[in-house]
């Protein structure tokens, strides 16, 4: 197997220092890190006969720090008559988000003959033909700058790819593969898309003071789909799943535990619930397992913890952390004689850290990190004499699944600063964190979720080669794909304890009577996620030959 690699290798900021414990706010951290330290001249060309809210959402956000002016193209046509018919019938029936609604153009906003090229000023070419402007930076859609390259991506339900290119220089300066978790919803994708589209104008900025990214965007000419081949399958999808819907949980995750190399014991569940992102941790002679609990009926996770003896559980996972907004992910460690615990906080757009006061059962608030962002599945390392916190975090109201921030900080409750190259990853298929980071004989093993198919397809495993607060580079080592693995629809948590390991699964599952519970689950003879082991507690190898 080949060996994928990153690197970046840019230069630090300036940042004011905090009071210590005070939370970071991710907004203005960002701000500081993608931004230039002077007022910039920005002129943005936009695309007179294709205007969506998130054109204007775009210059209200830029106005914030810079001097914007706004000009108007009127080469590209307007789209398809059935295109802007359709959208508007979808977002009718599933409203989606304002940013993938058409809108007219503000007054202020002129011609583009009036635009002339000065000393020092950014030219953004959004509007979706070629332009003469010297130095102009276009946003590309798979490639092009035709924006119907995007609808036609979505209708056939493929992964966008994004890009803000320097056509001068023939570099890219910010690039994205997104995830779209409702690939039957084009006002959806188109919503998850524009919303990236900002973030990736704004990065760039940092890009055109010399910050460029060294990938390149690998394009693929979208299946043959037609408007009408993809409404009659959006239509067929979303009707199966409403007839179902009483009879069947399309995705239910379970988590499973096994010693050794034994097959997986399935942990029961009374259908009304889930279990998911799993941990274990082993406190004065007691192994512990941790899990997001997901009861249907109050839409909300919880943490729940219970003892394992061997592998299987002593009695049913337990709450043992309640908030009122989700939790999940609980990433439990210890540190200076005390037990901690960093949950998934997301929905509180905050990174919460909590003391155990009575290991495993009681917790208690100590600090809050980080704050302004959805950030999920914060995953937490000591390395070179610094703490790193490995997290996905959005501002701009897209896709949690496919963009990677590495933060540090010298101590655990202190100044948590943002590697230079945030975010490090902008990838559906190997940026969101899917468990604890392995450290083995002077080796670092992440695992990532891969996304790009649906959330928690599968766990992508990589080993981190160079992690400073300016560099971070690792190595693709192996894929285990929950289909090809399992013979399940996901994969996308795993932990382990010396021979105990542990793994979460999603599958569709029947309500009541017509459910067929499994007990044990056996990984693929031969595949990828036996191959990993030359035992139980002993990662990859197999594929030491391939990965050197």
């Amino acid at each position: 197997m080949s060996a994928n690699c990153y690197t970046t290798d840019f230069p630090m900021s300036e940042r004011p220092s905090l009071r210590h414990l005070a939370p970071r706010s991710f907004d203005k951290e960002y701000r500081q890190v993608s931004q230039r330290t002077d007022t910039t001249h920005i002129a943005i060309i936009l695309p007179r006969h294709r205007l969506w809210e998130w054109h204007r959402q775009l210059v209200l956000h830029l106005e914030k720090s810079h001097d914007v002016d706004v000009f108007l193209d009127d080469g590209a046509p307007p789209y398809a008559f059935a295109t802007r018919l359709w959208l508007k019938v979808e977002q009718s029936a599933f409203p989606g988000g304002d940013l993938a609604k058409p809108i007219a153009p503000d007054d202020a906003w002129r011609p583009v003959s009036d635009l002339e090229d000065a000393p020092g000023m950014i030219v953004y070419n959004l509007s979706e033909r070629p332009q003469p402007y010297s130095g102009a930076l276009e946003l590309r859609y798979d490639g092009v700058l035709d924006s119907c390259a995007l609808i036609e991506t979505l209708l056939s339900r493929r992964t966008p790819r994004f890009a803000i290119h320097c056509p001068d220089k023939n570099r890219i300066l910010a690039a994205s593969r997104l995830a779209i978790e409702d690939k039957f919803l084009i006002g959806h994708g188109l919503q998850n898309s524009f919303s990236r589209c900002v973030s990736l104008v704004d990065r760039a900025l940092s890009a055109a003071d010399g910050r460029l990214a060294d990938e390149a965007t690998v394009t693929a000419k979208p299946e043959n789909t037609t408007l009408a081949g993809f409404i009659l399958r959006m239509i067929a999808h979303k009707a199966s799943n409403l007839m179902m819907r009483p009879f069947r949980r399309q995705e239910h995750w379970q988590v499973a535990l096994r010693l050794g190399m034994r097959p997986f014991n399935v942990i029961p569940d009374d259908g009304g619930r889930f279990y998911a992102d799993p941990f274990l941790y082993r406190a004065n002679g007691r192994t512990f397992l941790f899990v997001e609990e997901y009861p249907y009926a109050d839409r909300k996770g919880i943490i729940s913890a219970a003892e394992v003896v061997d592998d299987r559980l002593v009695t049913a996972p337990v709450a043992v952390l309640k908030r009122p907004y989700h939790l999940s992910y609980p990433f439990v460690f210890e540190h200076d004689g005390a037990y901690w615990m960093i949950p998934e906080t997301g929905e509180n757009h905050s990174i919460e850290l909590y003391r155990a006061t009575e290991f495993p059962w009681k917790w208690e608030l100590s600090a809050v990190l980080m704050k302004g962002a959805v950030f999920s599945d914060a995953t937490l390392l000591r390395h070179a004499g610094l703490w790193w916190l490995f997290v996905t975090a959005d501002r701009f109201g897209t896709s949690t699944q496919d963009e990677l921030s590495i933060f540090y900080s010298e101590t655990l409750e202190g100044e948590w600063k943002p590697h230079s190259a945030n975010p490090v990853k902008s990838d559906s298929r190997f940026s969101r964190p899917a468990g604890r980071i392995v450290q083995q004989d002077g080796r670092m093993f992440r695992p990532a979720q891969n996304c790009d198919r649906t959330y928690g397809a599968g766990i992508v495993w990589f080993e981190i080669t160079e992690l400073t607060p300016t560099r971070f580079s690792e190595r693709k080592i192996v894929d285990w794909d929950g289909q090809t693995e399992l013979s399940m629809d996901g994969l996308h948590s795993f932990d382990q304890l010396g021979p105990l390991q542990v793994i979460d699964f999603k599958r569709p599952v029947y309500r009541g009577a017509a459910r067929k519970s499994i007990t044990t689950i056996t990984p693929r003879h031969g595949g990828n996620f036996e191959r990993s082991f030359s035992d139980s507690s002993h990662f990859f190898p197999s594929f030491e030959s391939d990965c050197s």
